[in-house]
């Protein structure tokens, strides 16, 4: 009955570990890409695919420094 107890108790402890560490990468990622539209580094298209399903081309476009 132990075992189970202290699995369980892992378990959870990853589940909520896996939660907020997903929170706050998706956080960043969101600030990261407004930041990258304002600056006008992020370019996007719509098109649809051979399937008929919407898809986005992404391209982020390097800083000055880096050309």
């Amino acid at each position: 009955m132990e075992y189970i107890e202290i699995s369980l108790a892992f378990m959870t402890l990853g589940a909520i570990a896996i939660y907020f560490t997903h929170k706050r990468a998706y956080d960043k990622g969101i600030t990261t890409a407004i930041l990258l539209h304002r600056n006008g580094r992020l370019k996007y298209k719509d098109y649809y695919d051979e399937n008929g399903e919407k898809m986005v081309d992404i391209e982020i476009a390097p800083l000055e420094d880096e050309e």
